[in-house]
């Protein structure tokens, strides 16, 4: 139902989910800014075939994305954009949070991806019209990370949705080097700066594990005047963290073969790359 409804939503409202469309290739304008992201894992507590599968997943995703051209009144909306993933478009099992458990999913991993989008468009100050936080942290962020700036996604209902404050702007999107490069061109720099901190930063013990809340917090400025646009809170963060052993355990591995969430990853994926 919830997936019809959506569905229903795209085709009433197409103000709010455009359909996607590219930018001239030849028009790309002023660098106004981008973001690089790490495909592989800096812990050490990936399982290796489904690590292996979020990055094959990303890197099949990302050229959806690369040349879109987006503006205040031509939102980007993440499944609008990429569409379903199955494994007919080639998508693999890799890492998903389903029910509480780390399971492998098609197009698992796909994340990492929407993360990247959430980020950059926080900080290039963008309008945040639709972000989901997760409820469980499999990865720790890097060391000195702003906590709280991920965006989970489901097909298709649970959905990152942003705006740029100006436009139109050409979004690019490639994966080289082990690393996602995201980036942005318009026609004129940038008009405003972006700032971000956390607030009601709190640890609660809890029978199930370690609960983390936060919340992310952005004022947006002029660069000329220094004015202040706007401020307020991006991103409302509850999610229980997962502690080294939980974060190992998966389908793969838990070897609990009657449990109703087990997913089976076929042999022509379950080799370690």
């Amino acid at each position: 139902m919830l997936q019809a409804n959506r569905l229903v939503r795209w085709s009433a409202t197409p103000e709010r989910w455009p359909r996607p469309l590219l930018a001239p290739t030849h028009e790309k304008g002023v660098l106004l800014g981008s973001h690089t992201v790490n495909l592989e894992r800096a812990d050490s507590d990936a399982d290796p075939v489904l690590e292996a599968g979020k990055q094959h997943n990303v890197r099949l995703a990302a050229p959806a994305f690369d040349g879109l051209l987006l503006a205040p009144d031509r939102p980007l909306s993440f499944w609008r954009t990429l569409g379903r993933l199955t494994e007919r478009k080639g998508y693999r099992h890799g890492l998903a949070l389903s029910g509480g458990c780390l399971t492998p999913s098609i197009g698992g991993g796909i994340c990492l991806l929407a993360n990247a989008l959430f980020e950059f468009a926080a900080r290039q100050g963008w309008h945040i019209l639709e972000r989901w936080g997760h409820t469980m942290e499999a990865v720790p962020p890097p060391p000195g990370a702003l906590w709280g700036m991920d965006a989970t996604v489901a097909w298709p209902y649970v959905d990152l949705v942003v705006a740029p404050r100006e436009g139109p702007v050409r979004l690019g999107a490639r994966v080289s080097d082990g690393k996602l490069r995201l980036s942005i061109h318009g026609a004129d720099a940038p008009r405003t700066r972006s700032r971000l901190w956390s607030e009601d930063e709190s640890l609660l013990e809890l029978p199930e594990g370690t609960l983390r809340i936060n919340r992310v917090v952005r004022r947006v400025e002029d660069t000329g005047s220094g004015a202040v646009l706007e401020e307020r809170t991006i991103a409302e963060n509850r999610r229980r963290l997962l502690n080294p052993e939980a974060r190992k355990r998966t389908c793969l591995t838990c070897g609990e073969t009657a449990c109703h969430a087990r997913v089976e990853v076929p042999r022509s994926e379950a080799r370690a790359p």
